[in-house]
C-alpha cells in the first residue's frame, strides 16, 4: 500500500468527484442520440437494467481494486499478482494517453460551440458547413480551443485531489444538473415536444431486438466510464470509512439522472423541430446547433446547454488525464508540475491527426473507447476477482459499508460481467470484421 497518498475529504466531495468521471458526453450527447436511434423508452428501460446488473458491481470491483492496492492502473495490477500485471497497467495507461487526445479535442469544440451559440450565431444558419468551415481539420479554432481545455485541465490537476479534483466537482456537478434542467423547461414546452417525451419515456417493447439489448450493455461501461483507469484510481482516492456499495448505487443513479436529463433537453426539442432523432454522432454539432437557431431564445437555451455538456465533459478529462499523472510518476518518479507540463504539449500533438481527419477519430474511439474500455474492465473484473484472496476483497468493499456484500457478488464480478463484455465486444466488431473481409 502506498504512504502518505492523498484522499478525497468527504463524502458529498468524492460523490461529486465520481460523478465528475461518470457524467460527461456519454449522457449528454451519446446517451439520447442511442435512444433515438435503438428504440427511445425501450432503450431506456434496457439500460436501467443492465446498469442494476452490471454497471453497478463493476463500479464496486474497480473502485474496491483501487482502495485497497492504493495505486491507480499503473501499479494495481501488478499488485494483484495477475500474470503480465505490469504489462496490463502499462497497456491501459496508453490506452488512456490516446484516448484523451481525441476526447479532449471533441470537449474543446463543445466549449467552442457553448461560445459560438451566445455570441456569434453562425452555427445554426448552415450547422454542416459551418462544422466543417471551423472543426473541420488542423483549423486555429481546433488547435487553441484543445490547447485551451488542456490547460484548463492541468490547472485542477494541479492543486491535487482535494484542492483541485474534489473542490471543481463539488461546484460543477450541481452546475451541470441544474443547467440541464433549464434546458429542460424550454425543450419540453416547445410546441410538438409532446411526441418526444412520449418517445423518451413510454417504452415500446416491440422495438426491442439483439441490437437494442447490445447497444444499451454497451452503453452502460461506456457511460459509468468503465475501464480499469479513472474509477480504479479514483478508488484508490476513496477513504477507508467510505461506503463503496452505497456510494456505487448512488453514482450509478446520478449517472442515470444525467442521462434522463440530457434526453429529455434534447429528444423534445429534435421531435418539435420535425428533425431526425436517429442521427448519430452528427447530432450534436449538426443537429442541435439547427434545433437551437429556430426555437426561440435558442441562443441562451443552446449556449446554457453547450456550457453544461463542457463542464460535464471536461470533469471526465481531468480524470483521464490524472491517470496520466498517476502513470508517469509510477514509472518515471515525475512530480504533478513536471509530468502536467511534459502531458499537455504531448497529448497536443497527439491530438492533430484527429483534428485532421475524422475517420481517424473515429476508429480512434473504435479502438481506445469501444473496445480497449469494455477489456480494461473485464481485466480489472478477473485480477479483483481471481488473483486477490476472496477473504481479502470481501473485507474491503465491507470496510464502511452500511450494505452486506457476500461471496454471491465475487462470483458475479468473476465470470457473468465479463462474459457480458466479451459478448459486448464480438457484436462490435463483428460488422467491422465482416466489412473488412468483404
Amino acid at each position: 500500500m502506498s504512504q502518505g497518498r492523498e484522499t478525497f475529504g468527504s463524502r458529498f466531495g468524492s460523490l461529486m468527484a465520481l460523478l465528475g468521471v461518470a457524467v460527461g458526453l456519454a449522457n449528454v450527447w451519446r446517451f439520447p442520440y442511442m435512444a433515438g436511434r435503438y428504440g427511445g423508452a425501450a432503450f431506456v428501460a434496457l439500460y436501467v437494467l443492465f446498469g442494476i446488473l452490471l454497471g453497478i458491481p463493476a463500479v464496486m470491483a474497480e473502485w474496491t481494486l483501487g482502495r485497497l492496492t492504493r495505486q491507480g492502473p499503473a501499479g494495481a495490477f501488478a499488485a494483484t499478482g495477475i500474470p503480465g500485471g505490469r504489462g496490463i497497467g502499462m497497456m491501459l495507461f496508453f490506452t488512456v494517453f490516446m484516448a484523451n487526445s481525441y476526447y479532449a479535442l471533441v470537449v474543446g469544440q463543445v466549449l467552442f460551440y457553448a461560445f459560438e451559440t451566445v455570441f456569434g450565431g453562425g452555427a445554426g444558419a448552415a450547422p454542416e458547413a459551418f462544422f466543417k468551415r471551423m472543426l473541420t481539420g488542423i483549423t486555429p479554432s481546433n488547435v487553441s480551443v484543445t490547447a485551451a481545455t488542456f490547460l484548463g485541465i492541468a490547472a485542477v490537476l494541479y492543486l491535487g485531489v482535494r484542492r483541485g479534483i474534489e473542490a471543481v466537482s463539488r461546484v460543477v456537478i450541481p452546475l451541470v444538473f441544474v443547467a440541464l434542467l433549464a434546458v429542460i423547461a424550454r425543450s419540453v414546452t416547445l410546441p410538438g415536444a409532446g411526441e418526444g417525451i412520449r418517445f423518451f419515456l413510454l417504452p415500446d417493447l416491440s422495438k426491442v431486438d439483439s441490437q437494442t439489448v447490445l447497444a444499451a450493455m454497451g452503453q452502460v461501461f461506456f457511460s459509468l466510464s468503465l475501464g480499469g483507469t479513472f474509477f480504479l484510481l479514483y478508488g484508490s482516492y476513496l477513504r477507508d470509512d467510505e461506503d463503496i456499495p452505497r456510494t456505487a448505487i448512488q453514482t450509478a443513479l446520478g449517472d442515470l439522472v444525467a442521462a434522463l436529463l440530457g434526453g429529455l433537453a434534447i429528444l423534445p426539442a429534435v421531435f418539435a423541430m420535425g428533425l431526425e432523432p436517429t442521427s448519430g454522432p452528427s447530432l450534436l454539432f449538426i443537429t442541435l446547433p439547427g434545433v437551437f437557431a429556430a426555437m426561440p431564445g435558442g441562443a441562451i437555451v443552446g449556449g446554457i446547454f453547450f456550457g453544461a455538456l463542457f463542464l460535464a465533459a471536461f470533469l471526465s478529462a481531468v480524470a483521464a488525464m490524472e491517470v496520466l499523472v498517476d502513470g508517469v510518476a509510477h514509472y518515471f518518479g515525475w512530480r504533478r508540475g513536471k509530468a502536467l507540463a511534459i502531458l499537455v504539449v504531448l497529448q497536443l500533438l497527439v491530438a492533430l491527426p484527429s483534428m485532421h481527419s475524422m475517420r481517424f477519430l473515429v476508429w480512434n474511439d473504435l479502438v481506445w473507447g469501444s473496445t480497449m474500455q469494455p477489456v480494461g474492465s473485464a481485466l480489472t473484473l478477473v485480477a479483483l476477482g481471481w488473483f486477490v484472496s476472496r477473504g481479502n476483497t470481501l473485507v474491503e468493499i465491507n470496510r464502511g459499508s452500511s450494505i452486506a456484500i457476500g461471496p454471491f457478488w465475487i462470483f458475479w464480478i468473476r465470470g457473468v460481467i465479463p462474459a457480458a463484455i466479451l459478448v459486448i465486444l464480438v457484436s462490435g466488431w463483428w460488422p467491422q470484421l465482416v466489412q473488412l473481409v468483404t
